[in-house]
């Protein structure tokens, strides 16, 4: 069975005891053996501790994410972990980030400053160079002048408020926005600027008069502004560096220390997990039978008393954790089952089936040696660059259920004479013989896909079948039964009585007798539904005969996905080709070929980069929808949890994009 389907590893319930006094000891030695899947007890609240870490753990997080660019692989040993205080982390991210914030502090004042100078320098554009600055922004005994800037319509607004605007002179900046001078009655200027602001139009402050009365003409003030508002953008960029590299110099003890504090929030966790009583503490998790000797090993090394005791788990009353139990390549596909659901402890693994069924389906959809070898060294060269964290056991998993699926693409494609489509033939003029001629005659390959279809299809309800059996679902079970019949005799009735193909080994069976028994099948399956449902069965039992030719034909994608690929690849060689004749055409003899391949080898390599990304990324889609909805649906829950040991995080990657 472990060559179709697997088991989880076996679980043992397991309760630790120890003394209050050696609390702390003893949830350090659990952490360090990292075997134990603590369950949650009744407890009191997490303690001020754990909110103190959570808190740390941010603002080392904030200080993080400020270094664009940072990427740092951190770990930390036992050592460290046990004697790094947290006080001297709290104390030393303190520091950092007072350094920091006085950085911060500058480069906002010098934004404010430079938004604001640039905002006045698009308001001065269009004012002649001759005119006074006085004229910008003046306060005198009876009468003030203020520089307003503003969509065209909203100016237009505030210049026709009745008695409020004696004078006003307006210049253009674009087709929206216009500047506009006005002389106002010195008594009535806050109440112009409190409209003028409430109506979103732009004056300068009184902050911006040392930049302005300096200078007597515009003009003047034009070409300070230039040069000013390079030197704020420099010193902007300027800040900007210093706290990136502030940080970035502080970057690996920042990750070490990040690293410290999500162990000890793990450890405060588990410690408000305990149960504890006057004198004693305990606690209570899953382990893996095969790790009970790691645990023992580590208790005898310490000198502290620890209860341990051990029972098997219950059906119906226990749900252990589920640890996969999965080795070399099958380990790959994991990544699919836990898309679809970790399995229950009480239900079979179905990584090995699909390893088998993902990885023949991608083979058959990608199956052309040229884009199988690519895919390989894209893979193995390029797409670690992409991810965020490449060391992730789940990027692990996905790299290596595509290499694993691309050598069989590879198989696949060197059997059927497939490269790059048919490049060797049209372009190189090289025949590679074809072993599987299958897979370039349509209407058989058509008929191939139908036939693992239905083999695929058939193999999860002979799982379903075990399935019910073992729950005793009576209803369920006789409507598989209903379904295997059906099958069995009305696929070879449709044969023969409307194509005239008499199937092997029935073919003594006369055609009103495989009607009758076909029949039969339909009558178990209705009889089926209605146990299961009861009235709503009459109804629903079509469904299930029709949902068995939809999942067959479904399988229809293997030959198209396939064929679409070729067949592009294809059309790109005859037009690539064409493009050599003509060029050959046009410049005879051998220089003429020379230059005709050279202008074409870019071209292909564009044309079928594009195909093998397209082909690589149908095949996974497709072969990730044929594992999922017309395979695993029909048999398997995945209703568990995942194994996640109590341990010491030893290893974190750390990105800043």
């Amino acid at each position: 069975m472990g060559l179709l389907l697997s088991k989880p590893s076996e679980m043992v319930k397991i309760n630790v005891a120890f003394l209050q006094a050696d609390k702390e000891k003893a949830l350090r030695l659990l952490q360090e053996a990292g075997v134990i899947d603590i369950e949650p007890v009744e407890a009191e609240k997490i303690v001020r501790e754990y909110e103190r870490l959570q808190s740390l753990r941010e603002r080392i997080n904030s200080l993080i994410q400020k270094a664009k660019g940072l990427a740092i692989n951190v770990s930390i040993t036992g050592l460290e972990l046990s004697s790094i205080e947290l006080s001297r982390i709290e104390k030393d991210v303190a520091s950092l980030q007072d350094e920091v914030a006085l950085l911060e502090g500058k480069l906002k004042h010098v934004r404010e400053t430079l938004d604001s100078l640039k905002m006045l320098q698009t308001a001065i554009t269009p004012l002649p160079d001759t005119m006074e600055t006085t004229e910008i922004y003046y306060e005198g005994r009876h009468l003030s002048s203020i520089l307003l800037t503003g969509k065209r319509e909203t100016i237009n607004e505030l210049v026709e408020k009745p008695g409020l605007i004696k004078a006003a002179h307006s210049f253009k900046i674009d087709e929206e926005q216009v500047s506009i001078i006005v002389y106002v009655s010195s008594q009535d200027l806050n109440q112009l600027l409190l409209l003028a602001s409430s109506m979103g139009i732009w004056y300068p402050g009184r902050q911006l008069l040392e930049f302005i009365q300096p200078h007597k003409s515009i003009g003047l003030l034009k070409e300070y502004l230039g040069k000013k508002i390079t030197e704020l953008s420099g010193e902007v960029e300027s800040l900007e560096g210093k706290i990136v590299e502030k940080i970035k110099s502080h970057g690996e003890i920042l990750g070490k220390y990040l690293l410290i504090v999500e162990n000890y929030i793990e450890y405060y966790k588990v410690s408000g997990m305990t149960t504890d009583l006057k004198h004693l503490s305990a606690v209570t998790g899953w382990l893996p039978r095969d790790a009970v000797r790691i645990l023992e090993d580590l208790i005898r090394k310490i000198n502290i008393p620890i209860l341990i005791e051990y029972r098997n788990p219950v059906r119906g009353v226990d749900n252990p954790p589920t640890k996969f139990n999965n080795k070399g390549v099958t380990r790959y596909f994991q990544l699919v089952t836990r898309l679809y659901g970790v399995p229950s402890y009480w239900e079979y693994d179905p990584t090995p089936l699909i390893m088998y069924s993902f990885a023949f389906f991608f083979g058959i959809m990608n199956a052309d040696a040229g884009y199988a070898l690519a895919g390989i060294i894209s893979i193995l060269l390029i797409m670690d660059k992409l991810v965020e964290n490449p060391y992730s056991n789940a990027y692990k998993e996905f790299k290596g259920l595509l290499i694993v699926s691309n050598i069989i693409s590879l198989v696949l494609g060197l059997l059927s004479g497939s490269f790059f489509g048919d490049l060797s033939s049209s372009i190189l003029n090289i025949s590679i013989p074809a072993i599987l001629t299958v897979f370039s005659q349509p209407v058989e390959f058509i008929k191939l896909a139908l036939l693992i279809g239905l083999i695929h299809v058939n193999i999860a309800h002979v799982l379903a079948t075990m399935k019910f059996i073992r729950e005793k679902r009576r209803g369920d079970l006789l409507n598989e039964v209903g379904l295997f019949i059906s099958e069995l005799f009305g696929i070879p009735y449709v044969l023969k009585a409307f194509f005239r193909y008499d199937v092997p080994f029935l073919t003594l069976i006369p055609e009103k007798i495989l009607l009758y028994l076909a029949l039969l099948g339909v009558v178990i399956v209705i009889v089926g539904n209605y146990l299961s449902m009861r009235g709503l069965g009459f109804l629903m039992w079509i469904f299930q005969l029709t949902g068995i030719l939809g999942d067959v034909m479904s399988y229809v994608r293997l030959a198209g996905v396939s064929l679409a690929s070729f067949y592009m690849a294809s059309s790109f060689n005859i037009m690539v080709k064409l493009v050599i004749n003509g060029l050959s055409t046009i410049i005879p003899g051998v220089t003429g070929a020379m230059v005709a391949y050279i202008i074409s080898a870019p071209l292909l390599l564009l044309i079928h980069l594009m195909v093998m990304v397209l082909s690589q990324l149908g095949a996974f889609v497709h072969s990730l929808r044929l594992c999922m909805l017309e395979f695993l649906m029909k048999f398997y829950d995945g209703s568990g949890r995942e194994y996640n040991p109590f341990s010491i995080v030893a290893f974190k990657h750390i990105v800043v994009s």
